[in-house]
């Protein structure tokens, strides 16, 4: 697994592509022609199905938006074949630096990766006895050759439903499975459900053991830092699972501290991050979530171990409430788009990695949560497109994907399988073993690395048992696999065939008449309607659009108005200006959130409502109380605050109405979501001046003193350029401020900012000797803070103790101070005290 410093720069930069505007797509370079030079990374491969070959394969997407869509190789005709399997149908045939060009006799027209996966399907089938025919070429000739495959037969239209081809698929990978050790931990529980919903009884003495290894009857938990959600989650979910298929109470102690320690570690959103929340600054459970922040792939999974564990009987106080928190929180995300990576704007796709597969059966395993589980279902069903791209890789996707889908009902696995399918053979290999392809971003996999998370066969999560469970639904034998699911959350036939259709309208669109794409502004998923909305900014006729946009954007029907105010923004007419302002405090709380968008997109264009946009801020501001949110977050805040300050007045608030401005600012930094603070920080750094800062010096205080409440990630942005304000102009206040800040450095990054921080304590010169025992105290904390396991040692922690110490050294060493500013009390403000 990549660093944790690096998967946060990936992290971020896929943040701020997905809150900015759709990248236009451009033409990718051309792939070279791998008959005049094979030259190319060999550690970055592909599986060609069951033929036993692996393969190099041009990757290259035109944009970001392009790679979550599968769409990396779209532009690949040939495929340099890196490896041949020993007794592999290829063997004989095949061999390294061979180079496939087509197959059936035809050269590759599209795809070469899809293309080749689609031959070895038609290959497969009985009449065609196995034989899979290619054009390869050798060291400058080029001739026909044929493998010979397994008959597999052919998938059913109901498949994995009802299907001999995939029961045969099933087997194959049963036999794998069954190889494969049981490890003690996460990994191992997946194993452990896999090999549970198989149904075989001759692997229950091996499930036996692992469970009780995994929930001893004396298993104590503690609430304490560290990476505890991902194995908590998992092994609760597989206990669980474990229990309510034998009922062996042998477990039943360690599902009620997996549980409850769960419920109590939930932060006040209803989320985890890699571990659980920081406590409340008076001491109760349930604050934020700390620095590095939510991650919704863990949480969501953690949050299903806590429905599990209700329903194998475990009984506390803060069960129902957590799954409330939970159910509310991720329930948002309903007509809204895909779960993101933390409590932030949706991700603008019809799956980010597996998470609404999750978020599916969060639901589905309630069984009274019809709307969200239909809703999640049906995205899931129109994702078969997005099955290859995920933060740290995609092994989520191929793990919940199919689960997520059939949370639908039959119809909707087989709609998704159908779509998909394809990539279930190319990731088949010869010994019915499945392997797993893909890495940080959108990079192909490696040949000696065929899991995820793990660097050998048996050292991560299992492809294996990732494609059991999926080819195990028809068996029923889980909750996870639709043991006892609620059919009313079942899709219905109309359902599927809109949720495919949404699922390809990315590229459809291109062909879609004015009056199509105007009324996809309406379609059920949220991402369709952005992708006609933009398809609509980039018509000839658009600018004529824009009165019955208008109309529309103020109409009866609420997606309609919202796709109608995205289109607006794509459009960027001056004329949209009156509604896209009227429509910043409507109602329709996600219209805010469309219209905050279409203003940020119009750039230049919106800057005569800068007033209007500035007045909206403070006009939907609320208190920090997310129990009673409708909006947990306040994304429309977030919007506006990236069109105001990352966009229009990010070199110059001059000429700006302070009276507008300054209440405005006051809003933003105590939004609950570090992302929306975050966009201040270049403002307070940059652009103030001495009269700004002291009209705005309490607001300020308090947003270096206090962390946000949610996505605490971003939060150190804000603090970071509120400090350098208060000590650019000398506020007296921003010595204690800088320390108190300096001690929430235990995240990334932290060894870096902790220096930043010193900086501006010692540019106080002598009037930081005060402050002195408490830098002093710094010291002592970080030690502890790496003793106590919160923090690496070694090099890291060296160079926050360094930067401390020798700002120590600095102080005493002053002999001047700069003339100190003191900040005038105002009448305090409802803010979060965590």
């Amino acid at each position: 697994m990549q660093t944790t410093s690096l998967r946060l720069a990936a992290l971020g930069v896929a943040i701020t592509l997905m809150s900015s505007s759709p990248l236009r797509a451009v033409a990718p370079p051309s792939p070279p022609d791998l008959t005049q030079n094979n030259t190319v990374d060999r550690k970055l491969t592909y599986n060609l199905g069951a033929t036993g070959l692996r393969g190099w394969i041009y990757t290259k997407a035109a944009n970001f938006f392009e790679s979550q869509q599968g769409r990396t190789t779209t532009a690949s005709r040939q495929i340099l074949v890196t490896h041949v399997g020993d007794k592999s149908p290829a063997e004989g045939v095949m061999r390294v630096n061979d180079v496939i060009l087509g197959t059936g006799g035809q050269l590759f027209t599209d795809d070469a990766r899809k293309s080749i996966a689609l031959a070895i399907q038609e290959a497969e089938k009985t009449d065609n006895g196995g034989l899979l025919k290619l054009t390869r070429w050798r060291a400058g000739t080029t001739e026909e050759v044929q493998l010979k495959l397994r008959v597999m037969g052919t998938y059913s239209a109901t498949a994995p439903y009802n299907c001999p081809k995939s029961k045969l698929i099933f087997d194959d990978a049963c036999r794998v499975l069954a190889k494969e050790p049981l490890r003690e931990n996460w990994c191992g529980a997946v194993n452990g459900l896999a090999m549970l919903a198989t149904g075989n009884p001759d692997y229950l003495p091996r499930v036996r053991e692992l469970a009780r290894k995994l929930g001893p009857p004396t298993l104590k938990l503690e609430l304490k830092d560290g990476m505890v959600v991902w194995d908590w989650g998992y092994r609760n979910v597989f206990l669980c699972e474990y229990y309510l298929l034998t009922g062996d109470k042998e477990v039943l102690h360690a599902i009620n501290e997996y549980t409850i320690s769960l419920a109590k570690g939930q932060s006040m959103y209803g989320t985890f991050g890699h571990g659980i929340s920081m406590r409340t600054p008076d001491g109760q459970l349930h604050g934020s979530i700390p620095p590095y922040g939510p991650v919704n792939a863990a949480g969501l999974v953690g949050n299903l171990a806590i429905v599990m564990g209700k329903k194998c009987g475990v009984q506390d106080p803060e069960i129902d409430p957590a799954i409330e928190r939970a159910s509310k929180f991720f329930g948002y995300f309903v007509d809204k788009g895909a779960i993101p990576y933390g409590e932030h704007m949706p991700w603008a796709n019809h799956d980010n990695n597996g998470k609404n597969a999750m978020a599916a059966m969060l639901f589905a395993v309630q069984g009274n949560r019809i709307r969200e589980t239909r809703y999640f279902a049906k995205m899931l069903t129109a994702s078969y497109r997005n099955r290859e791209y995920g933060h740290t890789g995609q092994g989520f996707s191929y793990l919940w994907g199919a689960l997520g889908a059939n949370t639908g009902g039959p119809d909707a696995t087989a709609a998704f399988f159908k779509e998909a399918s394809w990539h279930f053979d190319l990731v088949r290999r010869c010994d019915g073993s499945f392997t797993y392809d893909g890495g940080e971003q959108y990079g192909p996999g490696k040949t000696d690395d065929n899991t995820y998370y793990g660097k050998s066969s048996y050292d991560g999560l299992s492809p294996a048992a990732s494609y059991v469970l999926t080819y195990s639904l028809p068996l029923k034998k889980l909750c996870l696999t639709g043991k006892d699911a609620n059919e009313a959350c079942w899709l219905s036939k109309k359902d599927v065939a809109e949720a495919v259709a949404s699922g390809r309208f990315d590229l459809d669109r291109k062909t879609k008449s004015t009056d199509e794409l105007m009324a996809a502004l309406g379609d059920w998923s949220p991402v369709a309607s952005s992708w006609a909305a933009e398809e609509l900014g980039q018509r000839s006729n658009s600018k004529e659009l824009v009165p019955q946009l208008i109309a529309m954007a103020e109409g009866t029907d609420a997606r309609k108005r919202q796709g109608a105010a995205e289109a607006l923004g794509y459009i960027n007419s001056a004329e949209a200006l009156p509604v896209l302002v009227r429509l910043l405090t409507h109602q329709d709380r996600w219209l805010r959130v469309k219209a905050a968008n279409a203003l940020k997109n119009m750039g230049d264009t919106a800057k005569p409502v800068v007033p209007d946009m500035l007045k909206a801020v403070v006009v939907t501001a609320e208190p920090l109380q997310p129990v009673v949110w409708d909006d947990p977050i306040q994304l429309t805040h977030g919007e506006l605050a990236a069109a105001l300050f990352k966009g229009l007045l990010r070199i110059s608030i001059t000429g700006v109405d302070r009276q507008l401005l300054y209440p405005a600012m006051g809003a933003i930094s105590r939004n609950a979501d570090g992302m929306a603070r975050m966009y201040l920080r270049s403002t307070f750094e940059k652009l103030l001046t001495l009269e700004d800062v002291q009209a705005l010096a309490p607001d300020i205080l308090a947003a270096v003193k206090t962390r946000c409440p949610a996505d605490t990630m971003f939060g150190n942005e804000i603090r970071m350029g509120g400090l350098k304000a208060l000590a650019k102009y000398h506020f007296k206040e921003g010595i204690e401020a800088g320390v108190i800040f300096a001690k929430t450095q235990g995240g990334h990054g932290s060894q870096k900012r902790t220096g930043e921080i010193m900086k501006e304590i010692v540019s106080y010169g002598s009037a930081t000797r005060e402050a002195v025992p408490g830098l002093r105290e710094l010291i002592v904390f970080f030690n502890d803070q790496c003793n106590a396991g919160g923090f690496p040692k070694g090099p890291l922690n060296q160079t926050r103790l360094d930067s401390v110490e020798h700002a120590i050294l600095a102080i005493e060493a002053a002999q001047d101070q700069p003339e100190l500013r003191s900040i005038v009390p105002v009448q305090p403000k409802s803010r979060s005290n965590n």
